[in-house]
């Protein structure tokens, strides 16, 4: 019977490695593009996933937080730091892909105009997680996604 002998060559080479980790890389580029062409779609996820890290962030931190809308988007505002009033912003705006519809208990939320005024929050988040309560509708060529506001319950949306 033959003797077993360790191979040298078993296993995978650098080379192997890194033409692997390049098509990973690749077909996820790719995905990802794939994902965010489709619009309005990808906005509500991103609103709900906005919105509960404000939430727990208010809890948490038992500190406001605000959410003010610009055009195009929105944007994250903590409170002012120190003892001054008023808020700052947190953070680049968040661009919708679709066209979005703020509405508040008053009507509907325009966003704010670009001036050099202090920036105030359209959507408030508590320490004790109360929101601001507020629906909006992200519109589409073919769907239509509407998300309601439901306090420590986060978004609730539904696709039309």
């Amino acid at each position: 019977m033959g003797e077993l002998r360790p191979h040298r060559d078993s296993g995978f080479s650098l080379l192997e490695m890194v033409v692997v980790v390049a098509i990973i890389a690749t077909l996820s580029v790719g995905a990802s593009l794939a994902i965010g062409a489709r619009g309005g779609t990808a906005d509500a996820p991103r609103l709900a996933a906005t919105y509960d890290a404000l939430r727990d962030a208010a809890l948490l931190g038992q500190e406001m937080r605000g959410l003010r809308l610009v055009p195009g988007g929105w944007q994250v505002l903590l409170p002012a730091e120190g003892d001054a009033p008023g808020w700052r912003v947190s953070g680049a705006v968040q661009s919708v892909r679709a066209e979005a519809r703020f509405e508040g208990t008053r009507g509907p939320i325009l966003p704010a105009p670009p001036d050099t005024r202090p920036p105030q929050p359209d959507i408030v988040f508590l320490s004790d997680g109360e929101v601001t309560p507020f629906e909006v509708v992200f519109v589409t060529d073919d769907t239509v996604t509407a998300c309601r506001s439901r306090g420590l319950a986060g978004l609730d949306c539904t696709t039309r």
